[in-house]
């Protein structure tokens, strides 16, 4: 059994037009042609599809069913091209964003929201993972856009500065703590908290523990920034959050923010792709909200 879509459009303008001439019509065909080709779809089920009247013709049953059939498909191929359609200039599509931890948290949730909200047909997947790790998945095709620290190695890509990304050390206020920036090496002798599930930060901070011969003593692994500085104040130990997350949340909450006196504790985060001009339409248009998000940021500051 053959036929093509072009078939079922002709044979569904002879049911509605209840005419060869009609259905030819319609296709800017001639008569022969259509008749042609409703032969060939009566052969291939092995069925009269049409009954032929004096005044036209009209459907049989199979033809019915038949046309009940085609329409549906018709409708879904129409879907199909328009949604390819949309596809192909940009309009619709998955973005595949890579971030860390802080930026996960601090920025994207507003920054992706606003996105979203004004682009119904786009959508974003977003993984947390470490700013190395990010750049290896963007090298081998495996995300469209990825945030990373300016640490990592980004040869070969197009970068955009997005935000600072800064880490503080929060500690209760009843701890008696070093004045002024504390090294990382005397954080590691405090008991700390930390959050749960391994993300990016987590890595980032166990990696630099590690190349000080340390590990880190986390009592706790809780999710989100706000439920770790709850924890902190309460006097269960210390964490290491982003400088935003301290300074909102110790304007409620009993915390002392201390700086860190390693220098990748302050960093600069950039937004990178492979080639900015080879991206899907809808990754541009996230690349461009990305790189506003970041000139009001430095605006308000």
């Amino acid at each position: 059994m053959k036929f093509d879509l072009v078939d079922l459009r002709i044979f569904i303008d002879a049911v509605d037009g209840g005419s060869l001439t009609a259905a030819a019509r319609q296709n800017h065909v001639v008569v022969a042609a259509v008749s042609a080709r409703l032969k060939r779809l009566e052969e291939a089920f092995d069925l009269e599809l049409f009954e032929r009247t004096g005044r036209g013709i009209k459907p049989t049953l199979a033809g019915e069913m038949l046309a009940s059939h085609a329409r549906k498909i018709l409708d879904d191929a129409r879907r199909i091209e328009a949604d390819l359609d949309a596809f192909a200039d940009g309009r619709t599509g998955r973005v595949r964003l890579l971030s860390n931890t802080n930026m996960l948290a601090e920025h994207l949730p507003q920054a992706l929201g606003s996105f979203l909200a004004e682009r119904p047909d786009i959508s974003v997947n977003v993984e947390d993972k470490p700013s190395l790790e990010a750049v290896n998945m963007l090298k081998q095709g495996e995300a469209d856009i990825a945030i990373v620290a300016s640490s990592a190695d980004l040869a070969g890509f197009e970068c955009f500065r997005f935000v600072p990304d800064r880490l503080v050390v929060i500690a209760p206020k009843a701890f008696e703590m070093p004045s002024g920036p504390i090294a990382f090496s005397r954080i590691l002798d405090f008991e700390m908290i930390g959050q749960q599930g391994n993300p990016a930060l987590m890595q980032f901070l166990g990696r630099h523990a590690n190349e000080l011969g340390r590990r880190p003593h986390f009592r706790m692994l809780i999710g989100g920034f706000e439920a770790t500085c709850r924890v902190v104040e309460q006097g269960a130990g210390i964490s290491i959050v982003p400088e935003s997350a301290a300074t909102r949340y110790s304007k409620f909450m009993e915390l002392q923010v201390l700086p860190i006196e390693d220098a990748w504790a302050d960093r600069e985060l950039y937004v990178c792709v492979r080639n900015a001009l080879q991206l899907p339409g809808y990754a541009k248009m996230l690349l461009a909200h990305l790189k506003d998000y970041a000139r009001s940021f430095d605006a308000d500051c």
